[in-house]
């Protein structure tokens, strides 16, 4: 990585050595008698980037974040490749967010660069990806288990739903649809892992349809999901980036790994779907 850095980004993106004199000659500023770096990030959109040993840290205003500066930032993540994202947002003192990985970094940077209107982002993504990836990816090895489950049984459930999805790894993130047709399902069995929820929704959810969640346009994408999965009888793993709405919460984004599995009971059919947690942040419009 080549030592620590210390660098900060105009709002054209350009970016500068932080306090050198070519910046404060571009800016015309003379004496100094403030902390002028402060000043930068707090009204003129500038964002800072250091690295500390294997660590990015980024400090920025986001409604003033344009979009030059937002590209040019993640150019920068990309190339250094951290292993963690520190970022330090000047419109809300004493406090950070510590992010695992670039991609995940620069998905929260550009929820953030939405503050200003720069970026505009879908609520709801969704994207298939290889089952090679239980096997390559450590961080999704409780996927992984289940998914050997389902191939030992050939998808027959044994056993109540706790037993068969109460991997202490999943953290309780378990949905599974009891399917009565090709297109319709109820909710039988829902873990606690869902934080995004209020407490009560796992008991009220039981025996409703699975599109009748507290955010009802996501209920509806992750129906079709569902539904897919248990029309192809064959297993999906998924990424999904949602912004979930929770009447009397604030709006969360969340992502994640999902797998969707189908399943046979006593001539029942049924689809699970467990997912692993990537990161889950306040939209900077709830704030």
């Amino acid at each position: 990585m080549g030592g620590n850095r210390d660098l900060i980004l105009d709002d054209s993106g350009r970016v500068w050595r932080t306090g050198s004199q070519a910046l404060m000659d571009s800016l015309r500023i003379g004496r100094r008698d403030y902390d002028i770096t402060r000043y930068l990030i707090r009204n003129l959109g500038f964002v800072r980037f250091r690295t500390i040993r294997t660590d990015a840290c980024v400090t920025l205003h986001p409604r003033f974040l344009t979009r030059p500066a937002y590209e040019s930032l993640i150019h920068l993540l990309v190339s250094h490749d951290c292993d963690r994202t520190i970022i330090e947002r000047a419109d809300v003192p004493n406090r950070v967010e510590i992010i695992p990985g670039v991609e995940d970094a620069a998905a929260r940077l550009a929820d953030l660069a939405t503050a200003g209107g720069q970026l505009t982002r879908a609520d709801f993504f969704r994207e298939e990806l290889s089952l090679q990836r239980l096997r390559d990816d450590r961080r999704l090895s409780a996927l992984s288990r289940v998914m050997r489950r389902w191939r030992s049984t050939r998808g027959e459930l044994r056993g109540d739903f706790a037993a068969t999805f109460g991997d202490p790894a999943l953290r309780g993130r378990t949905m599974v649809i009891r399917f009565t047709d090709d297109l319709r399902g109820a909710v039988e069995y829902a873990g606690d892992g869902f934080t995004c929820f209020d407490p009560s929704w796992r008991s009220s959810v039981l025996g409703h349809d699975m599109s009748e969640q507290p955010d009802p346009q996501y209920g509806q994408q992750i129906a079709t999901a569902y539904v897919e999965t248990h029309v192809a009888q064959s297993p999906h793993l998924e990424f999904v980036e949602a912004v979930i709405r929770v009447p009397g919460c604030s709006a969360r984004r969340s992502r994640y790994e999902r797998l969707l599995l189908p399943w046979r009971r006593d001539g029942a059919r049924f689809v699970s779907a467990v997912s692993v947690l990537r990161t889950s942040f306040t939209t900077v419009s709830s704030m």
